[in-house]
C-alpha cells in the first residue's frame, strides 16, 4: 500500500469567531467562489425557507453558517457559506460556475419575500495554517476549524500569499468537498458529503426544500458511504481520468472517485473499503481512502 493521509484530530463544536491569522498562516484568493447579496426586511425569512441550516441562529456581525440548498428530491443543488452582515443583509458564497443557476433558483422562491438579490464584486480569501487549528479577523470557517478563515474584500496583511490550488489541497486532505469540482449539482446527497458532520444542517428548524428525505435519512436511515480523502498512487492530471469514476475492490463496487488534485482527491466510499487499495475504472491508477480524524469516533 502506498500510504494514506494523516490528519490532526480536532473538534469544531461551538466556534463562531476567533483569531484567524498569524504570521505563519497562508492566504489564497478563491477565484472559484463568488458572493451573492440577499437584502431586505424579509431576506432572512426567504433564506430560512431555502437552506438546510438555521439562518436565525446567526447573530452579531462576524458570523458564518455552512449550509446546502437542495432540490425537492433532496439532492444538493449548491453548497454555501452564509455570512450575516445585519438583520436585513446576508452574503452567500456560491461556486462561481453556478452563480447564474443559483440566482434563477432563488428567484423562483422570491415572489412573496421581495428580497433584493445581487452579485457582489468583492474577492473572497481563505487563510489557513497547515496542520494547525490556531489561525486575526475574518470569519471562522463554520465547517471545520482546520480549514481556517474566510476574508471578504481584502486578505489579512500578515499572511503569506499562496495559490488557490494550495488551499484546495489543504481542504481536500481534510476530506472536505466544495463546489462544482467535487459536488455534482442535482445528483449528490448531502449526507454523503458530510453535511451533518460539518455543521451544515439543523434538525430543529422549520421546513426547507428537500427536508423530507434529509430528515428521514437522519432519523431512520443510515449513510453507508461518505466523502473521504484519498491518496492516489501517482500524480493525476486534469482530464486524465473521466470523473466521477467507479471505484472497486476486485468485482465489488466500493464507491466513486469525485475529483483529483495531483496525487490526492476525494471519493465517496463505503466504510468497509477504507484503508484498502482500490481500482479506478478505466485507469491504472490506484487509490486508498482514509477516515478523516475529525469524524465522530463511532463512525466505522
Amino acid at each position: 500500500m502506498f500510504g494514506s493521509l494523516r490528519l490532526a484530530k480536532i473538534s469544531s463544536a461551538g466556534l463562531r469567531f476567533r483569531k484567524c491569522c498569524r504570521k505563519s498562516s497562508s492566504v489564497a484568493e478563491l477565484h472559484s467562489r463568488k458572493l451573492v447579496e440577499v437584502s431586505g426586511p424579509q431576506s432572512g425569512k426567504l433564506l430560512q425557507g431555502l437552506f438546510t441550516n438555521d439562518i436565525n441562529s446567526l447573530s452579531g456581525t462576524h458570523t458564518a453558517l455552512y449550509t446546502h440548498l437542495l432540490n425537492v428530491r433532496g439532492r444538493i443543488m449548491f453548497d454555501n457559506i452564509v455570512y450575516r452582515v445585519n438583520d436585513d443583509e446576508y452574503l452567500i458564497e456560491v461556486d462561481n460556475s453556478l452563480v447564474s443557476k443559483f440566482l434563477k433558483f432563488v428567484s423562483m422562491y422570491n415572489i412573496r419575500s421581495k428580497a433584493k438579490i445581487a452579485v457582489r464584486d468583492e474577492p473572497l480569501y481563505a487563510s489557513f495554517i497547515p496542520q494547525s487549528s490556531l489561525l486575526d479577523g475574518g470569519y471562522v470557517d463554520p465547517r471545520l476549524p482546520l480549514l481556517g478563515c474566510r476574508h471578504i474584500g481584502t486578505p489579512p496583511d500578515r499572511a503569506t500569499t499562496v495559490s488557490a490550488s494550495e488551499y484546495d489541497r489543504h481542504r481536500v486532505a481534510l476530506g472536505v468537498s466544495e463546489g462544482a469540482h467535487d459536488i455534482s449539482s442535482g445528483k449528490d446527497f448531502p449526507f454523503e458529503h458530510n453535511l451533518d458532520f460539518l455543521n451544515g444542517v439543523s434538525f430543529s428548524k422549520g421546513c426547507y426544500i428537500g427536508q423530507e428525505l434529509t430528515a428521514r435519512t437522519h432519523h431512520v436511515g443510515e449513510t453507508r458511504k461518505r466523502v473521504v480523502p484519498v491518496k492516489l498512487s501517482e500524480q493525476v492530471e486534469d482530464g486524465q481520468i473521466s470523473l466521477p469514476a467507479r471505484v472497486s475492490l476486485g468485482s465489488r463496487a466500493a464507491g466513486k472517485l469525485l475529483s483529483t488534485y495531483g496525487d490526492i482527491g476525494l471519493a465517496v466510499l463505503r466504510f468497509p473499503y477504507l484503508e484498502q487499495e482500490l481500482s479506478i475504472k478505466d485507469s491504472h491508477v490506484k487509490l486508498v481512502g482514509s477516515k478523516p480524524a475529525w469524524w465522530p469516533e463511532d463512525i466505522r
